[in-house]
């Protein structure tokens, strides 16, 4: 379980400046309400639900144990993502995993809010 460090607690701070959030009681995730997707999503927003790593930020998000999870019924240009796992949630609502395999970090620089926007571009050009 991921321990509430004063970093991960002023992360989760910053990101209240453009979100909505919810906080899993003992920090194994958070939710940021109504994220902004690019254009040609069948949504304009959607929630994404992200696992807190133990050893964040030495350990980033959305990578190895720590997984993203969106809206399975997302769409780019009317087809299925293509590292969305429809059938894959973490049991906390209707989630499906976003696959990453690796993501540029620096665990000095880089903090949740540039999390958020490393998912918007990732999801700009699904199909790369």
């Amino acid at each position: 379980m991921p321990s509430c460090s004063s970093r991960l607690k002023n992360d989760l701070l910053m990101l209240t400046v453009g979100y909505t959030i919810a906080i899993h009681e003992d920090y194994k995730w958070f939710i940021a309400k109504e994220f902004k997707l690019p254009p040609g999503y069948n949504y304009c927003l959607t929630d994404v639900l992200i696992e807190i790593p133990d050893g964040y930020p030495c350990s980033p998000p959305g990578v190895g144990a720590s997984h993203i999870y969106l809206s399975p019924k997302l769409r780019f240009k009317g087809q299925k993502l293509p590292y969305l796992h429809e059938y894959t949630t973490p049991g906390w609502g209707e989630w499906a995993w976003y696959c990453f395999e690796s993501i540029q970090w620096d665990p000095v620089r880089d903090d949740l809010v540039n999390f958020l926007e490393i998912i918007r571009t990732e999801l700009s050009n699904p199909f790369r």
